[in-house]
């Protein structure tokens, strides 16, 4: 498993785009100001990726009240993996919280699940599937846009 990109959650995503973009003028890979999600080479391996936070809470149909959580999330740490359904059994099996199972995201070329870590933070497991002709986009659910 590799930690591929912290992706924040943004309330106002148009500003923390400038912010990453114009401010700390982190090189923009994919997205834009528009697009609800973006990803920024920030000098690792591990990118960082901004996303609409009402985007994924809709996504991944956490939007509901949840007693454990103070506020929707705010931030995702995505892991690759090799095999999300084996590691995704790995992760039950040690009773992590699941958010959503794994399921293919066929738009993005990934197949991923969600979890939860011990205080609540939302985790991404995910792998790179084949998408007919279109190009793979790599590592993340992507604008989670449908």
């Amino acid at each position: 498993m590799r930690m591929s990109y912290v992706r924040l959650l943004a309330d106002d995503y148009e500003a923390c785009f400038r912010f990453y973009a114009d401010v700390l003028k982190f090189p923009v890979l994919r997205g834009s100001e528009e697009t609800r999600y973006a990803e920024f080479e920030v000098g690792s391996e591990t990118l960082l990726a901004l996303n609409q936070r009402e985007v994924v809470a809709e996504a991944l149909g956490t939007d509901a009240e949840d007693p454990h959580l103070p506020r929707q999330d705010r931030i995702a740490v995505i892991f690759e993996v090799e095999d999300v359904d084996a590691k995704a059994a790995e992760l039950i099996e040690a009773g992590v919280p699941m958010v959503s199972p794994a399921k293919e995201w066929t738009a993005w070329g990934i197949r991923a699940a969600h979890f939860r870590d011990p205080d609540g933070y939302l985790l991404e497991i995910n792998q790179q599937v084949p998408v007919g002709a279109a190009p793979p986009i790599k590592r993340s659910l992507a604008a989670y846009d449908h």
